[in-house]
């Protein structure tokens, strides 16, 4: 179909295709929404449907093309089919200026296929791939084998399971695209960090030792990045969020501040690119379509955040994080560097964010009656500077607490 009619940006809500029309202008007039400038505001129609169907091709196609068998006998295509309008609100088409449908008809027209199918039916979408690969991980890791599971690879390919992830595949994978999204960053040396910790009536918490990472015997809490046991590092970067991340209930706390003494290189969830709209312009330089892999990390990144239950139980929906956590802080390198830790959105906070340190007290430095018979300085980098005191009431606790966040990948 061909047309000699112009549309602008402003009649679509989705940031791609604002970004096709603003590129593509040539008309000074919108024949839609009527707008008029003395500059071109206007992009030909015909090139905005040619992208649009570009666009439904990554993830629709003919039920012909895609191979979808057709049998009169039993009732037409042997598969699931959509029509373009169907399409259109799948892949959320936004006209917020369209309120007598007329561009919603324009571009229904200008498109020549009026019947589609999955592009690949008979296969795992991307995003499908990555999502049902981070369940089996779950699955697998919580109640299959949560220790020796390397050698599945084996198994899967000897089954034939070639488009579900193992887990070790999987892990390799989370941070093969955390690399490829630039998310592994550094943390200057002379970085603030702050820790809280309750301090009931007639203690007095000021040193390094109290208000650092705790002694090995001290680590039996289970948290969503640490087993009982294991001894890391939670801070913050500013007090209120030390102090929302670790309270249970109101009273008194002790902050303490810390310095890291040297840069650290860490893991960064909580500045991922945002996934582009999918209606935006890939380039044909791209050597992989980045939706996927960035709403797959956007997704760890929530699971990773989310609320943890402040009690002695022990939760084995923690232990995938757990396990991701474990494989960041012994299994990846970057240029040849360890990572020291992660940072990740505040469950309590909102847009503010916690870290987790690969730091135990052997990392810590400490002073004058604190330092054991045998004090090591090497490897030390993590600095007590000073303390302070806040109340924490229960306003504060309903503040942090009445808006959780929830995880996307909740598996049973």
């Amino acid at each position: 179909m061909s047309s000699e009619e112009f549309v602008c940006s402003a009649c679509f809500g989705n940031p791609g295709l604002k970004d096709f029309c603003s590129s593509y202008t040539e008309s000074t007039e919108c024949d839609f929404c009527g707008a008029t400038d003395s500059e071109p505001i206007a992009a030909p129609l015909d090139k905005v449907i040619e992208h649009i169907d570009s666009c439904i091709h990554r993830y629709f196609d003919d039920p012909t093309n895609a191979g979808l068998p057709y049998e009169t006998r039993e009732g037409g295509w042997q598969g699931k089919t959509y029509d373009t309008w169907e399409v259109f609100d799948d892949l959320g088409l936004d006209l917020p200026k369209d309120e007598d449908g007329r561009l919603h008809k324009a571009i229904s027209d200008g498109i020549e296929t009026d019947l589609w199918t999955d592009a690949e039916p008979y296969r795992l979408s991307p995003d499908e791939q990555l999502s049902f690969s981070w369940e089996r991980f779950c699955r697998v890791i919580k109640h299959e084998r949560r220790y020796f599971f390397l050698h599945e690879e084996k198994e899967q390919r000897d089954y034939g399971d070639d488009e579900i992830f193992s887990p070790a595949e999987t892990l390799r994978t989370i941070f093969s695209f955390a690399e490829d999204a630039d998310a592994f960053v550094t943390l200057p040396g002379g970085t603030k960090l702050y820790r809280a910790r309750h301090q009931p009536a007639g203690r007095d918490y000021k040193t390094a030792g109290a208000l650092g990472p705790p002694p090995l015997d001290r680590a039996i809490q289970t948290n969503r990045m640490s087993p009982p046991g294991v001894v890391m590092t939670y801070a913050a970067e500013d007090r209120e969020t030390a102090l929302a991340e670790t309270a249970n209930g109101p009273g008194a706390f002790a902050i303490g501040e810390f310095v890291n003494d040297r840069d650290l290189l860490i893991l960064d969830l909580t500045r991922l690119p945002e996934p582009p709209c999918v209606f935006a312009e890939i380039p044909d330089s791209a050597e992989f379509d980045p939706r996927p892999r960035l709403n797959f990390l956007h997704n760890i990144s929530r699971e990773i955040s989310r609320p943890i239950a402040r009690d002695d139980r022990v939760h084995i929906e923690y232990v995938p994080t757990q396990v991701v956590t474990e494989y960041v802080r012994t299994a990846v390198r970057i240029n040849g560097r360890k990572v020291d830790g992660i940072r990740y959105a505040s469950s309590r906070r909102h847009a503010a964010t916690a870290l987790v340190l690969f730091a135990d007290q052997s990392n810590l430095i400490l002073e004058g009656d604190e330092r054991p018979d045998f004090y090591r300085t090497d490897h030390r980098w993590l600095r007590f500077e000073s303390v302070g005191c806040a109340e924490v009431t229960d306003e504060d606790i309903k503040k942090w607490t009445e808006k959780p966040r929830r995880g996307l990948f909740d598996v049973a």
